[in-house]
């Protein structure tokens, strides 16, 4: 018998390290209760995904007593290529989008990690599709992270039945609502037949993503990545962990295109992006990457990519913000 899409997953294949979201959200400029920023059930992105985002971390460090945002900068960036990609204005620079950030953690007392989401979408009662003459809305809130987003003993990814959408669909260099819904399917197919998540391949089968991670491949000495052209998201975490490559083993990654039989034979296969940062896949359709066990460069890696955001590592400071005054009291 198929599977129903209705059948509950099974327990202990999927768990979330978010807790209960802070109380206190940004809502057009204004900080407010989360109660008091809500939208109508009439809202145009509620029926048609019209809208972008984002997702921030922010690494606490207890010995600091300091909450440092990590690449809050380049992310607020990309939300404003997004919304200049879908023609939604975004009133507010960069700058003051950081400053709002950081206030808006203050304001919750943040001591802990976290994960901030800025959404950018249309809020307007409007029936008819379009993204034209329809009021928007922009909001941030922020959830505590405690624990692991991505298990640091390896994940098992299915390559999955859904495909990645097609750039000349819909616009994958910005991150858009509605274009979730793939990933969202993918990861219950993979979920529910016993893997923590699906790696996508493009429309003519080439090694894309992975749900919500882009994907990086090592054979021996070289390092690859599917190119900006196969219809990823070129995160900025991808970025990060290319440069770090690059500065530990002195010659670039390779952005090229990746057959699926390559993440059966490779040496280690890496997922990195905002809230998984770097983890390691130990298993592909039941064919064990390397010996089966995580990969020690991409251990490596995440415990660089750590350090850094907590500023345990004194390297590229430049990467992250702190949150609170020199007495780091929140």
């Amino acid at each position: 018998m198929a599977h129903d899409l209705l059948e509950p997953a099974r327990p202990g294949l999927d768990s979330s390290p978010f807790g209960p979201p802070y109380g206190l959200v940004l809502a057009d400029g204004e900080f407010v209760a989360e109660a008091d920023a809500r939208v109508s059930v009439h809202a145009s992105t509620l029926s048609y995904g019209t809208g972008t985002f984002d997702g921030i971390r922010a690494f606490w460090n207890p010995g600091h007593r300091q909450l440092y945002l990590l690449d809050a900068v380049e992310h607020y960036d990309r939300l404003h290529r997004s919304a200049r990609i879908l023609g939604l204005p975004l009133p507010w620079a960069t700058s003051e989008l950081v400053g709002l950030t950081a206030e808006l953690l203050r304001r919750n007392r943040v001591a802990t990690d976290a994960y901030v989401r800025p959404i950018l979408f249309l809020s307007g009662p409007v029936l008819p599709v379009r993204m034209h003459d329809v009021s928007t809305r922009f909001t941030v809130a922020a959830t505590p992270v405690a624990g692991h987003y991505a298990s640091p003993q390896g994940l098992r990814c299915q390559v999955s039945s859904w495909r990645r959408a097609p750039d000349v669909s819909t616009p994958v260099r910005a991150k858009v609502i509605g274009s979730y819904v793939g990933p969202a399917l993918a990861k219950t197919e993979a979920v529910r037949a016993g893997y923590d998540d699906a790696l996508l391949l493009t429309h003519d089968g080439f090694v894309a993503e992975a749900t919500t991670s882009n994907v990086l491949i090592r054979t021996g000495a070289d390092w690859a990545t599917p190119p900006a052209t196969d219809d990823i998201l070129p995160g900025i975490t991808r970025r990060r962990v290319m440069q770090l490559i690059e500065e530990t083993a002195g010659r670039p990654v390779c952005e090229r295109r990746i057959h699926r039989s390559e993440l059966f034979c490779c040496d280690e296969v890496l997922l990195c992006g905002t809230a998984t940062t770097v983890a390691s896949v130990v298993e592909v359709d039941g064919h064990r990457v390397g010996d089966g066990a995580p990969g020690a460069l991409t251990a490596g890696l995440r415990e660089e990519i750590q350090a850094i955001a907590r500023r345990d590592d004194p390297r590229h400071e430049e990467w992250t913000i702190p949150v609170y005054g020199e007495e780091g009291r929140p």
